[in-house]
């Protein structure tokens, strides 16, 4: 597992979305790094990590890799971006003496509905794995142009084209349709009672709506919220994380 390592003090657990890699933090690590120590994992199966056929990318292993990677220090402040929250919040519940502070950024909330018997299987079908040969050829010429256009550093683009569709299968379905999840979910809303928690969002996101704040609400009733006016789902980037950096530093002074 490739680990992304900067800055020194409280350990910072940041974890990526869908299709992402650690390097999706490097622009908080810039601001930060004076306060904390950002640990940026590339989940298993994306970014620079190995990508096993073998491995089964549930959220089990994910978890497990996380354990590995921030080891057992504390106290934790973890952080996640899109699907990547959902990941983080579901850590946090299995260890909630060690956090000190969790944020969701841009999180769906599990629908729990079951999902397509493709992605639960891990098997895409060939038409979508043909597709995905097709992006990963074309992904390096296209990298930089659209980076720019989107705000965002065409690094960060150039990882979106380096996970495996086997990993981004499992790993959707187990992090967002897999029945057993609203157990699991019960157990956050338990364990995450006296810990601090932002719930951030911009109002333009299309890939996660206003609804799934609402409902991570109503699981963390307690939760601070913020939504920025514009940024879309990649906000955090195009907002240079500052919204995340504030809230941490009304937060956690000092």
């Amino acid at each position: 597992m490739r680990v992304r390592s900067a800055g020194s003090g409280p350990t910072l657990l940041a974890v990526h979305g869908l299709g992402g890699s650690g390097r999706y933090w490097d622009g908080l690590a810039d601001v930060v790094a004076d306060r904390f120590r950002i640990v940026a994992p590339d989940l298993a199966g994306f970014g620079a990590s190995s990508k096993p056929r073998s491995s089964s990318y549930d959220r089990r292993a994910h978890l497990d890799d996380l354990d590995a990677a921030v080891g057992a220090v504390r106290p934790v402040v973890a952080v996640g971006h899109s699907i990547g929250g959902t990941l983080a919040a579901l850590w946090v519940a299995e260890r909630p003496e060690r956090v000190q502070a969790m944020i969701l950024a841009a999180a769906p909330f599990p629908s729990a509905d079951g999902g397509h018997a493709w992605m639960r299987e891990g098997r895409p079908p060939p038409g979508m794995r043909l597709a995905a040969r097709g992006f990963r050829i074309l992904l390096p010429a296209l990298a930089l142009p659209v980076g720019l256009a989107r705000g965002y550093p065409a690094t960060i683009s150039l990882d979106y084209g380096r996970q495996r569709l086997h990993a981004r299968a499992r790993t959707m379905w187990s992090l967002l349709h897999d029945p057993k999840l609203p157990d699991e979910l019960e157990r956050v809303r338990e364990a995450l009672v006296a810990v601090p928690v932002l719930l951030a969002r911009a109002r333009d996101d299309r890939t996660v709506l206003a609804d799934a704040v609402e409902r991570w609400a109503t699981l963390l009733p307690h939760a601070d919220r913020i939504e920025v006016p514009s940024g879309g789902h990649q906000f955090l980037i195009r907002e240079g994380f500052e919204p995340l950096v504030r809230w941490l530093e009304a937060t956690l002074p000092g």
